[in-house]
């Protein structure tokens, strides 16, 4: 600021310096709406900012797609007049002058503290304290909030992912706050959060929702990049290893860069099917957390994918690729691994409410080679999984990632733009189970002749192939479960 004007510079994510575009500026340059405002102090979120001028009035700017600038038109009757703000990364709290505190913005974690899991509060609602506690103190960390009573104890909420709420629970996400009953007489706490004094009423300008290239915080000072391991239409999968714990995971980056609104909203959704598909048939989900203009999703590492394992299985079997399957025990093996598949489908298909996984390619089927929970199969990328009515039906207007790939697997009712059910993914099996049984019962009838045992079993995996494949008449195919019930059938001994 200089003789009333208000200059702005630097990295513009969201719009943040208030200029009406999302362009970075490399010199100072004029924020016209602050200039002769008497703005007095700044508070910076992670992509928004909060300016305090001497007559009390805040200027909200910048992303406000969780709420947390708390734009006007989603205000209350009342006008708040706290005088103490913290920002956390995507979340406000504020401070009355008679110790009440008032939270808004995104509640991914419970940051707000409102006791619900509505990730989206876009009016200041006042925070409820057991005992009804007065605060002296608030902070705003990340995804987490913190708050100091009077006479020294503290509250803490939102994200417990790494234990930073300071209480023994194994809760990642606390929605209500909770006293730290460990520590007393506290008079600050250290999270490098600024915290400014002030009276407020709340003024906001525009909401810029756009994108540009920043650093990436967290994400660097937490985790060493080793390697990419995968990429596609929603972002790029790298192997980091944590710096404290020293453990390997997996972590995918989506640059929300030229995004659509519908394309961030399937982006988010993959993140919350993944937190609420806990389960040893899918992939891990251990965090997720908005950085700059990028979405980081942090899992569990696997080292291999089933196309990795489907390229190199001819080798490992000591044939060549162009040729078909030849061992016993080779197709021993490929049916356990068909057998996993199915059960992971099936886990998806029959979760409450069912889950269909859209995009079920070899890419997207990891291998665990440590058998941890005694499994080889997982599967990931739930981008385009979509929750559903078993008993229903579903317009394919949501098509699939773009590219051959895909489309390979892709069912012909979605692909011709038709309805589709769950059934979709039993199609998509049916090309998966073909590649990793690659076996043609012409091409084999001299091997099979003198094992009859292997050739009912190689019989009955065709035509359980084709029943899942039954175009058009894709209802009939049979469920996973199903074709589970008949795996002794297809299988056969090593």
């Amino acid at each position: 600021m200089c003789d009333q004007r208000v200059f702005g510079f630097g990295n513009n994510h969201r719009g943040c310096l208030g200029l009406g575009h999302n362009s970075p500026i490399l010199l100072p340059q004029i924020i016209p709406q602050l200039c002769h405002q008497n703005i007095q102090y700044f508070v910076n979120g992670s992509c928004f900012v909060l300016a305090v001028n001497n007559m009390n009035i805040i200027y909200g700017f910048g992303s406000n797609y969780a709420g947390q600038i708390a734009r006007s038109d989603h205000l209350g009757k009342e006008c708040l007049q706290p005088e103490i703000i913290s920002c956390g990364t995507e979340h406000t709290l504020a401070l009355s002058s008679d110790g009440r505190v008032f939270a808004w913005g995104w509640n991914n974690c419970g940051q707000i503290g409102c006791g619900d899991n509505n990730e989206y509060i876009c009016t200041p609602i006042e925070i409820q304290f057991k005992n009804n506690y007065k605060m002296q103190s608030i902070y705003g960390s990340n995804s987490s909030s913190y708050a100091i009573t009077c006479d020294g104890h503290v509250f803490s909420w939102g994200d417990n992912k790494v234990h930073q709420l300071g209480y023994k629970i194994i809760n990642e996400k606390v929605f209500i706050p909770r006293m730290i009953s460990s520590i007393a007489s506290v008079k600050t706490i250290d999270i490098q959060e600024k915290i400014i004094p002030t009276q407020n009423k709340c003024e906001n300008k525009k909401d810029f929702d756009s994108n540009d290239n920043s650093s990436d915080g967290n994400y660097k000072t937490q985790f060493i990049e080793m390697s990419a391991i995968g990429s596609g239409g929603f972002g790029t999968v790298f192997k980091v290893k944590h710096r404290l714990d020293d453990k390997i995971y997996a972590i995918k980056r989506v640059v929300y860069e030229d995004f659509s609104a519908e394309k961030r909203l399937t982006v988010l959704n993959e993140v919350k099917r993944l937190s609420k598909l806990d389960s040893d048939f899918v992939v891990k989900y251990y965090h997720s957390w908005l950085e700059s203009n990028n979405l980081y999703i942090q899992m569990e590492f696997c080292s291999d994918n089933l196309k990795t394992i489907l390229e190199n299985k001819a080798i490992v079997f000591e044939r060549q690729p162009e040729n078909q399957m030849n061992s016993v025990f080779e197709y021993f093996i490929s049916c356990e691994i068909f057998k996993e598949l199915l059960e992971c489908v099936q886990y998806l298909h029959e979760s409450v409410p069912p889950v269909i996984h859209r995009d079920l390619k070899p890419d997207n089927i990891l291998i665990d080679p440590n058998f941890r929970s005694n499994r080889l199969i997982k599967l990931c990328d739930f981008g385009l999984a979509k929750e559903i009515n078993i008993h229903g039906h579903t317009s394919s207007r949501y098509g699939h990632t773009s590219g051959v790939g895909t489309i390979k697997y892709m069912s012909p009712e979605t692909h011709l733009g038709k309805q589709y059910n769950h059934k979709s993914d039993i199609y998509s099996l049916y090309v998966i189970g073909e590649e990793i049984i690659n076996i043609d019962l012409q091409a084999s009838a001299t091997f099979v002749a003198n094992d009859s045992e292997f050739k009912t079993a190689l019989q009955c995996i065709y035509r359980t192939l084709l029943a899942m494949m039954s175009t058009p008449f894709w209802r009939q195919r049979p469920e996973c479960r199903e074709v589970l019930a008949n795996y002794n059938d297809w299988s056969c001994k090593s």
